[in-house]
């Protein structure tokens, strides 16, 4: 009797621990691996955007990426290839500290270069269903975070939690993300606006190791009123050392 209690004791002890193992939901949202793809440490990709009309008609933009990061803070400038018509304008995001981010555009019809302010962030990133706010990855430090009882996409294990922003710091209400929890990648993500209606909801399709760490590869960002969807792609991906500070600038940007 005294080896059974003893026995038992053990196997709670070590459910006890396991227990207190799981991570809270500030841990989850510091963890989670971002779907965006314009965030390569040292890197070049070849991305392409697909726009999906409600009716299935598509409109199909490539891109060139590069990024790095320097002091801890990521810098990227993304600059389209085609088509003929938006073939040159270019974007650059610099990380400043914090949740702060610089956002600006070179627009080649008008040969200007201006920067992303204001409420023209929550504005659709060249006619896709993302925002020049969504482009940037989120920082868990402006939401609280609660986590939902798990549940399972398919066959993967997912913790699932409920991030409300902080005033003044989204123009979401609520956000929602299934997070892989193998890798901590956000398989699943719904935007809620402040009325707590459904906006859209991104969709991580495919995800591929780089360097020893999950890459997400292809995704799809879905509007829910209007059914019109976005579809990126990660194309190739390779390492670049050696990018220097003049490439991510707002002069930069103007040079092809």
């Amino acid at each position: 009797m005294r080896g059974a209690i003893a026995c038992a004791a053990a196997l709670l002890s070590v459910y006890s621990v396991a227990a207190a193992a799981e991570p809270s939901a500030d841990e989850i949202a510091k963890r989670i691996v971002g779907g965006e793809a314009f965030r390569w440490d040292g890197g070049q990709s070849r991305v392409r955007m697909v726009l999906i009309e409600a009716d299935g008609k598509k409109k199909e933009r490539s891109m060139d990426v590069i990024g790095r990061q320097k002091e801890g803070r990521f810098q990227t400038l993304l600059r389209f290839l085609s088509p003929e018509d938006i073939a040159g304008t270019a974007f650059l995001m610099l990380e400043k500290g914090g949740d702060a981010y610089e956002q600006y555009i070179y627009l080649p019809g008008i040969k200007r270069t201006r920067r992303i302010a204001g409420r023209e962030r929550d504005g659709s990133f060249m006619g896709s269903d993302f925002t020049y706010a969504d482009m940037q990855p989120p920082d868990p430090n402006t939401a609280t975070h609660k986590k939902l009882p798990d549940e399972n996409l398919g066959s993967d294990a997912c913790y699932v939690l409920e991030s409300t922003p902080k005033p003044g710091s989204s123009n979401y209400g609520k956000v929602m993300t299934w997070v892989r929890k193998s890798d901590y990648i956000a398989l699943r993500t719904r935007f809620y606006d402040r009325a707590g209606k459904l906006a859209k909801t991104l969709y991580v399709r495919r995800v591929k190791p780089f360097e020893g760490k999950p890459v997400v590869v292809e995704a799809r960002m879905q509007t829910q009123d209007t059914n019109h969807a976005t579809e990126m792609f990660v194309d190739s991906l390779e390492r670049r050392d050696g990018l220097s500070d003049a490439q991510f600038t707002p002069a930069a940007l103007e040079h092809l």
